[in-house]
């Protein structure tokens, strides 16, 4: 039996009981009532069979309430599970991305932590028994995943969540194991770059400020984040062949991070006006000064690191998406000198 065959689900006839019954308690309670119960339901659907396979009844009636509602984490949610379209689904409702947010804003979280707790996650899903999954590859998972926390922040541990809305931000479109893993080392991707983004931008705000001290610090928190990032390109290696053609052709997500674009403008946008970065900054450092060969090893660093990361994101890419593989658009963040690059 071909892997598509055992993963199949039909699509339900009716709506399940629960779901059913908290859409009836939210049209009697009016816009203003909690809609985490009715997001709990549905997400226990869709984890039991995937957003592709929810059923179109169901969603019509979703989308009743979505139009409705007054809850915002209900709406995003919803903007979530709604967002199918042709049957397929894009990046930001893929990933969930405005309710991630939602929920980072809400508990005071940065970037990076909130990765760090997208990781925490993928260990406590990866420890759960399942015979769909060997082993070994789950070791694995785990030990790429618990790396990633503890390089974050060793005291963070396994098993704090922000909040009950958490654990419904993991949307899989199919019932494959292996997809709720590399969906949340998607995410974590974008909320990595995000905040790689916001260090660029403190330490070109350090450079406008003479602190040129203080924005090495910033390029070099950058450059480790950017370590981290190679973590995550591991943990997504892991998925299995089979399992990734069973979920990609319902989506048209992109093993590239849409943050990385910001990421690279913070860098370096001479062509974005009114922009300031990284490099515009860097050129106001007196020249052959020690600051400015301080801050230039810095730059040669971060460059590196990106690089490695690049080249490990390329032979993923490729080895995934094959000919659908995206190419992005930027080669170095700051047009750094092949040699100065190699003695990074």
């Amino acid at each position: 039996m071909s892997a598509a065959a055992r993963t199949a689900v039909p699509l339900a006839p009716v709506i399940d009981r629960e779901i059913d019954r908290e859409i009836d308690r939210l049209r009697r309670a009016g816009p203003f009532a909690d809609g985490l119960p009715l997001a709990q339901a549905v997400a226990a659907d869709v984890l039991r069979r995937g957003r592709h396979h929810v059923g179109r009844d169901l969603l019509t009636q979703l989308d009743a309430l979505r139009r409705s509602a007054h809850d915002r984490f209900l709406e995003a949610y919803l903007d979530a599970v709604l967002a199918r379209r042709r049957d397929r689904f894009r990046g930001p409702a893929y990933l969930a991305l405005p309710l991630l947010e939602l929920i980072r804003d809400d508990h005071g979280l940065d970037h990076e932590r909130m990765a760090a707790l997208l990781m925490a996650d993928v260990v406590r899903h990866e420890r759960r028994a399942t015979a769909r999954c060997e082993a070994r590859t789950r070791e694995l998972r785990v030990a790429h995943a618990a790396r990633f926390v503890a390089d974050v922040d060793p005291a963070l541990g396994l098993a704090w969540q922000p909040g009950p809305w958490f654990a419904l931000s993991a949307l899989p479109v199919s019932a494959e194991h292996d997809e709720y893993t590399f969906l949340r080392a998607l995410q974590a991707q974008v909320m990595l770059f995000a905040g790689l983004a916001h260090t660029v931008r403190d330490a070109t705000q350090a450079l406008r400020e003479d602190d040129v001290t203080a924005a090495v610090a910033e390029l070099d928190g950058a450059r480790a984040a950017l370590g981290r990032a190679t973590l995550l390109l591991r943990l997504v290696a892991t998925t299995r062949r089979d399992a990734f053609r069973t979920f990609r052709r319902h989506t048209e997500n992109a093993l590239w991070p849409e943050t990385h674009h910001r990421f690279t403008v913070a860098c370096d946008a001479p062509n974005i006006e009114h922009r300031d970065s990284l490099t515009a900054a860097r050129a106001d450092v007196p020249q052959r000064s020690s600051a400015a060969a301080e801050l230039d090893r810095a730059v040669t660093r971060l460059e590196g690191a990106h690089q490695r990361w690049r080249a490990l994101h390329d032979r993923l890419s490729t080895a995934m998406l094959g000919a659908d593989r995206i190419v992005a658009p930027y080669g170095r963040l700051f047009g750094t000198p092949a040699p100065l690059l190699a003695a990074a």
